[in-house]
Order: C-alpha cells, then structure tokens, then sequence
C-alpha cells in the first residue's frame, strides 16, 4: 500500500469521525443578508431572500441555502439562524454582530447551539470599514477588534460551544465571465479582512473555516448575494474546509 493511499484513508477516516462527532448536535448561525431566508431568522429581523428574491435566484426551498446545505451534510439540527439583512461586525449596538442583543439571541428555551458558524464581514467590506484600530478609537469601529469582541462574547454566553469562523469569499456574476471582483473597496483590501479574522481566530483559539483559500467564487445576480449556484459553490467549500478543521 502507498504512503499516499495510507494518508487518503487516515484522512478519511478523522473525517467520518467529524461527521458522526457533529451528527445530532445543535448549530446556530451569525450572519448578515446572504444567509437570510423568509421565515428562518428571529421575528423582526431584515431579511433579503423573500419571495420575490428566492425566485430571481432560482431558489425554491431554505435547502438550497449554503448553510441549509452544509448542516443537512453534517446531519445537525438548526437552532437559531441570527442573520440580519445589512448588518456589519462594527458599528454600536444592534444589529451590529458585536452587540449584545445579536450575541445573547442564539439559544431558545428548547436548544442550545454546541456549534456556532459565523459567516460576517461582507457589508463591512463594503463600506470599507477600518480594519485596524486607531488610537483610543472604540472597539466597534474597526473590524479587527469588534470581531474579537464578537467572539469574546461569545466564549462568554455560550462557554461549550464549539465557534468556526468563516473568512470571505470572492463572488461572481452570473453571465458575465470577464466581471472582476473588486479587491479593494474604499481603499481597504478583501484580504485585509480575511487576514483578520484569521489573526482573531488564531489569538481567541476558534476553528477557522478559510473558505477564501479554497479559491472558488460564488455565483450572483448582483455582486454580493448568490444564487442557487452560488449558495451551492459557498456550501461545498464550507464542507471541504471543515473536513480538515
């Protein structure tokens, strides 16, 4: 037997132990418009894919959501989808994803989350928020330092669950081959927020899902939210990071 054929079957083998570790358990996830969907987030909360929407993308069902797709293939149970349509990881208070109100909104009476997924950072992109603090700048108004915040906050509500973060990814849009994604916007760089979330979960000991190194790009009408496709391209890179958390 061959060292490679060796190693594919330990590897294999770790994995099928993640899978049956995972069967069963409870997640919750934190995120911001791209993984809405119309009656799966707290009651009052923005939601981008409704009606109208999940029908321009070709989407029929909450299983064709990324996150839908990557806890169906890990056989968890949803607890508590806190995802807010435009929210960012900065800014004060809710719907920030370092307010209290978002962090404390990730059980019910019935579950508890032993896993936590949080897939944020889009919109804060967007907006070209500083990454990096400045001097006696508050803690919400740089990416960097809201995100330890975020999983400080986190350690400190939910002690026994397990946090994986996920780092951004590049999309596409649909048709249009040539489209280049913008790596910078307000001067400040994807990478710089990916690199980040990488230093915060290295510093907080949380899993890291880098689903940005995978390399692929996300299908989309419009830049930012995909489509069917583009959920189904996000999902298969979320299993296969986590195949080798």
């Amino acid at each position: 037997m061959t060292f490679g054929l060796i190693m594919w079957k330990v590897q294999l083998r770790q994995f099928n132990d993640y899978y049956k570790e995972m069967r069963m358990k409870n997640i919750s996830i934190i995120g911001d418009s791209i993984s809405t969907y119309e009656g799966y987030n707290p009651l009052g909360y923005a939601v981008y894919y409704e009606a109208d929407i999940i029908e321009e993308n070709d989407m029929s069902t909450v299983q064709d959501t990324w996150w839908a797709q990557v806890i169906q293939e890990l056989g968890m149970k949803l607890c508590v989808n806190n995802s807010y349509s435009g929210s960012r990881v900065t800014s004060a208070g809710f719907p920030s994803a370092c307010s209290d109100d978002r962090l404390s909104n990730l059980h019910t009476d019935a579950c508890k989350p032993d896993v936590i997924m949080i897939y944020m950072g889009f919109n804060d992109f967007g907006n070209g928020v500083r990454v990096k603090s400045r001097m006696f700048q508050k803690y919400y108004l740089c990416f960097e330092s809201a995100y330890q915040y975020m999983l400080e906050k986190l350690k400190y509500f939910y002690p026994s669950a397990d946090i994986i973060c996920g780092t951004l990814m590049r999309s596409a849009l649909k048709g249009y081959d040539e489209w280049m994604f913008p790596e910078q916007l307000a001067g400040v760089g994807i990478e710089e927020y990916n690199n980040a979330v990488r230093e915060v979960c290295r510093k907080e000991k949380v899993y890291l899902a880098d689903i940005s190194k995978m390399g692929c790009r996300y299908e989309t009408l419009d830049g930012s939210h995909p489509t069917v496709r583009g959920h189904e391209i996000m999902a298969h890179a979320w299993i296969d990071c986590l195949k080798n958390l």
